[in-house]
């Protein structure tokens, strides 16, 4: 079989009359031949169809060489252009030298391709966060803050920072400026009393701030917009003891809303009482005047009942005195036709007796005389 297989690679490629078939087929057979039995195998198989086909040719347009000059220009013109984002600014490095002397602004640029390194930087407004930072305050109290501090890179200081802070072209902005924040944020809350830090919070933003802004502008040039104090985190032991504070205070508090309380009830107790009594002695006041009044109304009715009296005492008087029978008609004008049990005389009282019941009609003609 191994044989057979060698002898099947007798179809080969080849050129008519180029390569001799016998030897080929030998050749491909990987035999030995004997050139006796060569020129035996040649005569008998002369006639023996070989297969042919043609060579392979390469592509046409590897026999341009005008393709090649366009793909390589068109290389090279890409790696030489790149692209400066409008948020960033960018600085171009030849063999390790900066070759200009401003930074690219944003949009499309040109460098030497495979020689020209350049160097991107983030120019626009941004914000650092800088999470649990631990201070400690004057009173030994450690406190966690996180602090957010908005800035900006002017364009000024690109090459600065891209070439003279750090590697070359690698600056990194939380790498160099988060020791900053943290060490001017210490120095501030040293000089602060933990329970006055909520009280002055906005003070002690603003003393870190210009503190950082200063010393970023030295260093760095960077302009500090702003920076915001995020979260204050007190420790346990100081919040207990200022929750025990506030629950003593709450307590002290509730006290005092009862002594007010019972205050407020006694004054309205004082305040009625006073009340009742003002009252009481405006009615004596009123029971007074009315009595005054009474009294004198009754002084004066007295009075006007005396001069009546004597007004009409005066007339009876001169009635009498005109007209002498006058008692006598006034008597028998009252009398009820009883006798008086008794009659007043010198010798004092007597008995009056009746002995004749029709006496009054023998006295009547006696009145009918006076009239």
């Amino acid at each position: 079989m191994g044989t057979l297989a060698r002898f099947s690679t007798l179809y080969t490629i080849v050129d008519q009359g180029s390569i001799d078939p016998a030897n080929s087929a030998a050749q491909a057979a990987g035999l030995d031949m004997d050139p006796d039995f060569e020129n035996n195998y040649l005569r008998e198989n002369s006639t023996m169809p070989m297969l042919t086909l043609p060579r392979p040719q390469a592509p046409t347009w590897l026999k341009k060489p005008l393709f090649f000059v366009i793909i390589l220009a068109g290389l090279l013109l890409w790696l030489s252009l790149f692209v400066v984002e409008p948020t960033e600014m960018a600085g171009v490095r030849r063999f390790g030298e900066v070759t200009t002397h401003e930074p690219f602004g944003p949009g499309l640029h040109l460098k030497l391709p495979l020689i020209d390194q350049v160097d991107h930087l983030q120019v626009s407004l941004d914000i650092l966060q800088v999470q649990n930072l631990t201070m400690y305050t004057v009173d030994n109290q450690w406190v966690k803050i996180s602090v957010g501090m908005t800035y900006r890179i002017p364009p000024a200081a690109v090459f600065r920072l891209l070439y003279q802070v750090g590697r070359s072209g690698n600056f990194s902005v939380r790498e160099n400026v988060e020791p900053i924040i943290a060490d001017r944020a210490m120095r501030v809350f040293a000089r602060r009393n933990t329970i006055k830090i909520s009280e002055e919070r906005e003070v002690i933003a603003n003393e870190i701030r210009q503190s950082v802004s200063t010393r970023l502008a030295e260093l760095f040039s960077l302009e500090v917009v702003d920076l915001q104090i995020a979260k204050i985190e007190y420790s346990p032991t100081f919040a207990a003891s200022v929750e025990a504070a506030v629950k003593a205070k709450n307590d002290a508090v509730a006290a005092e809303n009862t002594v007010n309380r019972i205050r407020f009830e006694a004054e309205q107790v004082r305040v009625r009482a006073q009340g009742e009594a003002d009252a009481a002695a405006i009615q004596a006041e009123g029971q007074k005047r009315a009595a005054v009044t009474r009294a004198q109304g009754e002084a004066d009715a007295v009075r006007l009942i005396g001069e009546a009296q004597a007004t009409s005492l005066h007339a009876r008087g001169e009635a009498v005195a005109t007209h002498p029978r006058i008692v006598e008609l006034v008597t028998a004008d009252r009398w009820n036709g009883v006798l008086p049990l008794t009659v007043l005389g010198e010798h004092g009282a007597l008995p009056f007796l009746n002995l004749n019941p029709s006496l009054p009609a023998v006295i009547a003609p006696i009145v009918d005389k006076a009239q």
